[in-house]
């Protein structure tokens, strides 16, 4: 009875060690196919297509994604992102929270703002403190020029992610939009010193010093001096 019972335990875990193992595999060959869109997109467009007929499920689906947006087809790829992102296969919350960060940059790539925007907040449903999410939401507020929108999006991600470098610099150049200058000077300054190597920081903070220098003191008038001819 003990050795039937030791075999029927055996049997049944089984199924569980091969599904263990099929995912290791389809990492490995997940990770080789990511690799192969950056050295030859086209055969890896063409490798993951047949590899999700065989049943590679969402990996299969994301490489497919990835090799479109390296051939220059982010719209399409950003479609591809979101719908492994609802698919009953997308994975665990974090993973689908990927999934929407991924189609949001993409959507942005597509300069089309407004799916950006909802890429991302159906991220954020999953994930409401992913920082990428509120950063790409906030990138595609203000390429539709609602900075007000951006700098919420900002603030909401320094709430959670406290002296970041990224939300820091990209909330400094929303403030610089709205002339905040004062806030945006606070802001790269604070990105710096807790990222002083980054060089769209540095090249952001030159940009708010020289509005700085530029704009009149209080009560003082910009005077046009007429060219002599």
């Amino acid at each position: 009875m003990t050795k039937t019972i030791i075999i029927s335990v055996f049997l049944a875990a089984l199924p569980l060690q091969n599904i263990l193992a099929q995912d290791i595999d389809f990492d490995a060959k997940h990770k080789i196919c990511l690799e192969k869109t950056v050295d030859d997109p086209e055969a890896a467009f063409e490798n993951a297509m047949v590899w999700q007929s065989q049943g590679g499920g969402r990996r299969a689906r994301h490489c497919v994604a990835k090799a479109l947006s390296a051939l220059g087809h982010a719209g399409e790829a950003a479609i591809r992102m979101e719908k492994i992102a609802k698919a009953p296969d997308g994975g665990t919350p974090t993973m689908r929270a990927e999934y929407y960060v991924q189609a949001a940059d993409l959507w942005l790539t597509a300069k089309q703002p407004h799916r950006a925007i909802d890429a991302a907040s159906a991220g954020l449903k999953i994930a409401r403190s992913n920082l990428d999410l509120r950063i790409h939401r906030a990138r595609a507020y203000g390429a539709l020029g609602r900075w007000d929108y951006s700098e919420t999006d900002l603030t909401s991600a320094l709430a959670f992610h406290p002296d970041n470098a990224r939300a820091l610099r990209a909330r400094a150049h929303t403030y610089l939009k709205q002339d905040d200058l004062a806030k945006a000077k606070a802001d790269i300054d604070a990105s710096i010193n807790a990222d002083s190597t980054n060089i769209d920081t540095l090249l952001l903070r030159g940009k708010i010093n020289e509005a700085i220098r530029l704009k009149p003191a209080p009560g003082e008038k910009t005077i046009l001096l007429e060219t002599q001819k």
